[in-house]
């Protein structure tokens, strides 16, 4: 299965056309001198940015490169899962059914090619807590074992990169260092005593290495860092669940076509929609309600026998609790606004590890044949829906990117055709990136950068020219310019994505 998971991967990032996100991170950061690779943004994914630019210097620039460091994160995110759930479910069922949920989920498939730093993020996290169920597996800390010394600064170091992966990262990343520190101390209360030296010890050990590498990685973005750009998501808690709710388990079903642009909304009536709702108001907080039961009877368990199963349900579970807790304080106290999907991926492995500590723990406790019939065919019906999403043609969310290569090659076979050269081309802010990517990856140095012409949109290219003056004209039907005549003749046009080229005769 994993195996057939990285060939999924592989293959889409060499078939799949380039991605909006994915040609604005080459356009930003990689296309141009070291200084745009230390510039801040929020969409620069510092990790994967530090990766990709030697690897596009070295072997030039197509989608198949710009996209290998994500590979590299699928490998390593595929690898570790599997680490985890062997550490954690051992060789059973529960080993097929945790690595089915960590690998199958189409958000995560999508990201695995995607030429972004979701899937190094998502990696690294998964190695800190591969690394931490290692360590909780000896019982408490000891500064004297090497293997609690070793798993600490792994952990930390591991946390460190996924936050520079995805700034998003630091909300998990929190979460597993209290609940990690915890459980390392034995307790609350231990954790609680400050001057104790055991507990500095584990500082030093936990806290330094991770603290040192993020520093070192992360010091030019820091200090350039601002609030703004954390409110453009979501205002509303509601938004949000139903976001993450119909990526993961609508992702096929948004629409009556299959395999359609995916992200567009249900339709008001529409079984689909009727389905979102049960999932925002019921499924999702049934499953933090669920989780939050195996957490405090693994809290309160202080049995001799199941003490690693309970530390490790104490940590993981508490942890994704943790994280919907956080974003939610972060929101009240200093109106960050709730995540889109993609930038809180890490709900995925978290749930699904503490999911099913928490269903496991709850077992034990009340070991009722008819509760693990009921867990199977969840889990089951939960790996159906992710298998059935699994599709290689676009990234769900920038979808419409289907067709970016298309557009490229319909203005170069007609430039072609007309000899032409210093080809300007303008329109919508839609595909401007994409353009831009295959105007470099496919050096063609008879095409002058894209030009953003739009008056539906609130930015255009500074000199940009009166939509007339150009040879090729792209544009949506909001962005829609009013060219006619005899000198105005449509080169491509999509229904379905309402995007339409016009070539301009001179």
């Amino acid at each position: 299965m994993l195996a057939f998971v990285f060939w999924i991967a592989v293959y889409r990032a060499k078939t799949q056309t380039i991605g909006h996100d994915e040609a604005l991170e080459y356009e930003w950061f990689l296309d141009g001198g070291v200084a745009h690779v230390l510039s801040y943004n929020p969409a620069n994914h510092v990790l994967f940015t530090l990766l990709a630019k030697p690897i596009v210097w070295a072997l030039g620039v197509s989608e198949f490169t710009l996209r290998l460091p994500s590979l590299l994160g699928a490998a390593l995110y595929l690898f570790a899962g599997y680490l985890l759930s062997r550490k954690l479910f051992g060789d059973g069922v529960l080993l097929l059914f945790s690595l089915a949920m960590l690998c199958l989920n189409p958000q995560v498939a999508d990201f695995m090619p995607a030429a972004r730093g979701y899937i190094l993020g998502l990696a690294c996290l998964v190695v800190a807590m591969y690394a931490m169920a290692r360590a909780v597996e000896r019982g408490q800390f000891h500064p004297g074992d090497s293997e609690w010394r070793w798993g600490c600064a792994i952990a930390s170091v591991s946390l460190a990169l996924s936050v520079a992966a995805s700034f998003t990262n630091v909300v998990p990343a929190a979460c597993l260092v209290l609940t990690f520190s915890v459980a390392a101390m034995g307790g609350l209360r231990p954790f609680l005593k400050i001057a104790d030296n055991r507990l500095q010890q584990f500082a030093k050990h936990f806290l330094v290495p991770g603290s040192v590498v993020g520093f070192c990685i992360l010091w030019p973005f820091l200090i350039q860092w601002r609030l703004a750009p954390t409110t453009t998501n979501f205002d509303k808690a509601s938004d949000a669940l139903r976001d993450i709710f119909s990526a993961s388990f609508l992702y096929k079903w948004t629409d009556d076509v299959f395999n359609s642009l995916g992200a567009v909304a249900s339709a008001p009536g529409s079984w689909q929609e009727r389905v979102t709702h049960l999932g925002e108001y019921v499924l999702l907080p049934g499953l933090f309600a669920f989780v939050t039961v195996g957490f405090f009877l693994a809290w309160r368990d202080d049995r001799a026998a199941p003490v690693v199963r309970a530390a490790a349900c104490r940590v993981f579970a508490g942890a994704a609790l943790g994280s919907i807790l956080l974003i939610a304080v972060l929101h009240f106290a200093t109106h960050i606004d709730y995540p889109f999907s993609r930038y809180c991926l890490f709900v995925i492995p978290l749930f699904t590890v503490g999911s099913l500590l928490a269903a496991r723990q709850i077992h034990f406790d009340f070991p009722l044949r008819l509760m693990k019939v009921l867990g199977f065919i969840v889990v089951a019906i939960v790996i159906s829906d992710y298998a059935l999403s699994l599709q290689t043609r676009s990234f769900r969310y920038n979808a419409y990117d289907v067709i970016s290569r298309d557009l490229f090659e319909a203005i170069a076979n007609d430039a072609s055709s007309r000899g032409l050269t210093n080809v300007r081309v303008g329109g919508t802010w839609w595909y401007e990136p994409e353009i831009n990517f295959y105007r470099r990856r496919y050096k063609a140095s008879w095409m002058l950068e894209f030009d953003i012409k739009d008056h539906s949109y609130w930015w255009q290219t500074p000199n940009s020219l009166v939509p007339a003056d150009y040879n090729y004209f792209v544009f949506r039907p909001e962005g829609d310019p009013g060219l006619s005549g005899l000198r105005v003749r449509t080169i491509f046009r999509d229904d379905l994505r309402k995007i339409t080229i016009v070539a301009i005769e001179k």
